[in-house]
């Protein structure tokens, strides 16, 4: 609080003037199927260097995510760099925005994301997804028996490979998308040939069939489809030759035999069935699918096949389903496959491994059981229970069925030893459940669903669903509604998807619901599901509830485990820390992480990362929903909880603001809260909680004075003491807040948190480049401290005021706002706040034309930040003097200002006023001639200030960088930055921009003023 605010950053969402070139404009499209190849408009420019390539290619891949900046750096490189390899990324952000962005000062193509980026591209824009695409509408094409449009659709994918994808890219994300799409374009090809077969056309498909098998020697399905070719041709000797050249090779090389489809066919070759069903064919897509092969003839049994039906619009899921394939397929194994499918309630578990069973049930030939274990209810069924119905499925009669437990597992495990044979596990509630049903034979394969991993089974994996993506949302929206109504309104369905979160089951309640309802509008329903009052009611469909499969979770938790499940919603964030959650129980550390960590396990919670914890967004909303129904439980918690907050920002705030008298603003501080060891310490806490301290003060402005009278006051505390660490573009939102509680503020008439409120919206003004608006925030705050005597406001009201005046260049008002807040300040003891208004009154008399007066004031202002070790006021010290010292012509003195604010700011984690040191510097520089190092350093500022969104400082940045190309001669690059400085000015409303309008019409070498 107090800090100078000349130039102060500011970072709203629309940055940067337009481009004034012309040649970007046109349609982007990006291929990775072969070399890496961008089309901007028609024309075909460089994606750039390699690692360059590597983080195009995972941003477009992963187009659907807004990917972090760790995340990134783990794709391209399998070794970072030196530093950590960010600052290499924000170098290829500032290139690839260069290329694809019609202004890259105001991303819309390559925006950031958090501390990442991501990328906006249509899903047309990228061959692969284009070729993905195609093959899924292929197989569907197959589905309903078009097999010339599927042969079609899949020749029209083929066409767009160009050779080995993402060819030359590095990187462990190049490599996996490589396999990957190396392996989507062979079961593309393969399933391409069958169609021609299956269409009459032998002779083309035998010759590309020898091919393939040639280049694929191990891979089955090839190798029946060339047999199947040979047959139909009247090659039956040929055919067979196929099968016994392929024999000996896996037998040699793996050690096994064929699977059965392979077998399958070689039996109808000697049969002399030539019919293009005949024999049954191998599956359409996916990775080869042999069998264990039994050790020795077993007694035959009845064959099982107790599988329900698998949904007739299955979608999504293709990579999980292809590896459940996969695993359920695997031959070379010495323990049974047993894979479990873990996920929240209607995540889509049962569905995804019914779809499985059926795709692999010619593996088990011997049968498949599946038993609902009802884990997920109140009355589990019991292992004894469900092996007894697996035994008479066997052919075991009921009164042979034995009594104990261990007779019936064995019995089990006995009949089916050697047999291959698969186990349908459905909602398991735990290991103990299950445990004696797992069979010992590797032949066998067993696949569970169950909200949590269970422990102590001898699992091959599990696979973790995470909610639809999108694309698959919307998908299954389309399979059951149907594509016209979807085209007609895609915003709606967008917008119905994301309030279903994503979740499986409820975009099929909902698509079910408009499925029975034709002649309502998709947007009629998205409005009523939008409401999160009635959400969960309108989530329900005939016996499809979303809310019943919450309260069957619910239910089955301990009291304490309710009492956090509740709880945990009542900040109204999306994620809360440890910390913040035993705050809000009123608990140990230690205790909250255990009872969460317990929620995590049922599938109720997600922790994205150690420490931290979410709810699913439907699942947020029952919660909130049972915290309602207990409003006092909940008010405790949330006072505790501001209550904490608050204490831990004062604790932040006295590294960022040494000597700052907080406790005179807030008064005494009910706890402790947390403690920092340095400034990055505690700038990375604001960082991380930033998002639950703008939602609790929210909560606490929703009712102000309904049971707790000061809850008010706490909030606005927390807002005030955490707006110095909010140098970011997140300033915005707590300026949001801020409004909201100045409206709650008012309407109970509370004029102390009214003026805490003002004061942010007043820096937030200033941050914005606003400084009218800023002006008129600022002196209501006055008006109010002076009412109520909180000297304390009133000092960094006035401070603010100062800074609008000057801004809008009325210098004696501003002096006489600083000159009264300097005082104020040394009344209070505050020093870092005499220090910094002490700055801005030098900065005042530099802009005003008296920069001899400024010099002493910032030499003793910078005395004093130094005595408190205020880092961040050494740092606009320097920045201060380094301006008087340059405007009276000690360019050296200057240059050496410059340089220590620029040190210190780096250090300080203080990236705004780094970025302003940058284009002082280099200002100073090209007074001095030394025009290399002057455009090194305003190319530099000019690429911070646009990656950290700060205008008016891009603004400054382009003007120094236009001058210094004019003083080398390079004029037309000159004009470019000065018309671009000029366009931010007149956007902001900035006086700044008649002076570069006076530079560009005079072609003089100085600005005017």
């Amino acid at each position: 609080m107090g800090e100078p605010e000349e130039d102060a950053s500011v970072r709203p969402g629309a940055v940067g003037p337009d481009d004034p070139g012309g040649d970007r404009a046109g349609p982007v499209r990006f291929g990775v199927l072969g070399a890496m190849r961008i089309h901007l408009g028609g024309r075909e420019i460089s994606a750039g260097p390699p690692q360059q390539q590597a983080m195009l290619a995972y941003l477009l891949l992963r187009s659907d995510h807004g990917l972090s900046a760790r995340h990134i750096v783990d794709a391209v490189w399998e070794t970072p760099p030196t530093g950590g390899g960010v600052r290499t990324l924000r170098t290829y952000a500032w290139r690839l925005r260069k290329l694809l962005e019609p202004d890259p000062a105001r991303p819309r193509v390559l925006v950031s994301h958090g501390d990442g980026y991501r990328l906006l591209v249509p899903p047309d824009a990228l061959d692969g997804q284009c070729a993905e695409t195609l093959i899924r509408d292929a197989g569907a094409a197959r589905g309903r028996g078009d097999l010339e449009l599927a042969l079609t659709l899949l020749t029209e994918a083929l066409g767009l490979w160009r050779g080995e994808p993402l060819t030359g890219v590095p990187g462990p994300f190049a490599e996996q998308q490589r396999e990957r799409l190396g392996e989507l374009r062979l079961v593309a090809r393969e399933e391409q040939l069958d169609l021609r077969l299956r269409l009459d056309g032998e002779l083309l498909a035998t010759s590309a069939l020898t091919e393939l098998t040639s280049a694929h020697p191990l891979r089955e399905r090839p190798h029946g489809l060339l047999m199947r070719a040979l047959q139909r041709a009247g090659r039956q000797a040929d055919a067979l030759a196929v099968y016994a050249r392929f024999r000996r090779r896996i037998v040699d090389e793996l050690g096994v035999g064929p699977g059965p489809e392979l077998a399958a066919v070689h039996a109808a070759v000697l049969a002399g069935e030539t019919g293009p069903g005949a024999p049954a064919e191998p599956a359409p897509a996916g990775p080869d699918r042999p069998a264990a092969t039994p050790r020795e003839k077993p007694v035959p049994l009845p064959v099982p096949r107790q599988l329900p039906p698998t949904l007739p619009d299955f979608v999504g899921r293709g990579a999980d389903l292809d590896r459940l394939v996969r695993l359920l397929t695997e031959t070379r194994r010495d323990t049974p496959a047993v894979v479990a499918v873990v996920g929240m309630g209607g995540i889509g578990k049962t569905s995804l491994a019914l779809c499985a069973a059926h795709r692999v049930r010619s593996a088990y030939p011997d049968g498949q059981l599946h038993a609902d274990l009802g884990g997920e209810g109140e009355n589990p069924a019991g292992p004894g229970t469900v092996l007894a119905g697996f035994l008479t499925s066997l052919g075991i009669a009921p009164e042979a069925v034995p009594e104990r437990l261990e007779d019936r597992r064995a019995l089990l495990r006995s009949l089916v030893d050697g047999r291959r044979i698969l186990l349908v596990l459905d909602n398991v509630r735990d290991a103990a459940q299950v445990r004696d049903m797992i069979p010992s034979s590797p032949s066998c394969g067993v696949v569970l669903t169950t909200r949590s991993v269970p422990v102590g089974l001898p699992l091959t994996t599990h696979l973790a669903l995470d909610p639809f993506t999108a694309e698959e949302a919307l998908d299954l929206l389309t399979a059951v509604v149907g594509g016209a109504r979807v085209a007609a309104e895609p915003d709606q369905a967008v917008r119905l998807a994301e309030a279903c979160g994503l979740l499986p089951l409820a975009v099929r309640i909902v698509a079910n619901r408009l499925s029975a309802r034709p002649v309502w509008t998709l947007r009629a329903l998205a409005d009523r599901v939008d409401n999160e009052r009635r959400r969960l009611s309108e989530l329900r469909v005939g016996d499809l509830a979303i809310g019943a499969v919450f309260e069957l979770s619910y239910h089955q938790l301990t009291p304490a485990q309710t009492l956090a499940f509740r709880l945990l919603s009542v900040p109204g964030a999306a994620t809360v820390s440890l910390d913040s959650a035993a705050a809000l129980l009123g608990a140990t550390e230690a205790t909250a992480e255990l009872l969460l960590e317990s929620l995590v396990d049922a599938a109720l919670l997600e922790s994205p990362e150690p420490g931290r914890y979410h709810y699913h967004s439907l699942v947020r909303v029952y919660a909130a929903q049972r915290a309602a129904e207990r409003p006092e439980e909940a008010d405790v918690a949330l006072r505790a909880l501001l209550e904490h907050l608050l204490a831990t920002s004062c604790a932040a705030l006295a590294h960022v603001v040494p000597g700052d008298p907080v406790a005179n603003l807030v008064g005494p501080l009910p706890g402790p809260g947390l403690t920092f060891a340095d400034i990055h310490e505690a700038r990375s806490w604001a960082n991380e909680e930033f998002e639950i301290v703008t939602a609790v003060a929210r909560r606490a402005a929703a009712s102000p004075g309904a049971r707790d009278p000061g809850r008010l006051r706490v909030a606005a505390d927390l807002l005030l003491c955490l707006s110095p660490l909010s140098h970011d573009t997140r300033y915005r939102r707590l300026a949001e807040t801020a409004a909201v509680v100045r409206e709650a503020a008012k309407s109970c008439a509370d004029e102390p948190s009214e003026s805490r409120a003002l004061l942010i919206l007043a820096i937030a003004a200033l941050r914005a480049a606003r400084p009218a608006e800023a002006a008129r925030h600022a002196r209501s705050a006055v008006e109010i401290a002076r009412r109520t005597g909180e000297r304390d406001i009133l000092r960094q009201a006035l401070n603010d005021l100062g800074v609008a005046c000057q801004y809008l260049r009325c210098f004696e008002e501003a002096l006489a706002c600083y000159d009264e807040s300097v005082a104020l300040a040394r009344a209070l003891g505050h020093l870092s706040a005499e220090a910094a208004t002490t700055l801005n009154s030098g900065l005042a008399r530099i802009r005003s034309g008296r920069a001899a007066e400024a010099v002493p004031l910032c030499e003793s202002a910078l005395a004093l930040a130094d005595s408190l070790d205020d880092r961040p006021g050494k740092a606009s010290g320097h920045y201060v003097l380094g301006l008087a010292l340059h405007e009276l012509g000690r360019y050296d003195e200057s240059v050496a200002h410059f340089t220590a604010c620029l040190v210190t700011s780096r250090a300080s984690g203080l990236p705004d006023r780094a970025s302003q040191s940058l284009y002082r510097l280099a200002e100073t520089l090209r007074m001095m001639g030394r025009y290399d190092e002057a455009e090194q350093y305003a190319t530099e500022a000019v690429a911070r200030c646009e990656e950290l969104g700060i205008e008016r400082d891009l603004g400054h940045a382009l003007t120094v960088l236009g001058r210094t190309l004019r003083a080398r001669g390079d004029t037309d690059a000159a004009l470019a930055c000065l018309r671009r400085a000029h366009t931010v000015f007149v956007r902001l409303g900035l006086p700044e921009a008649q002076d570069v309008l006076a530079l560009l019409n005079s072609g003089d070498d100085r600005l005017a003023g």
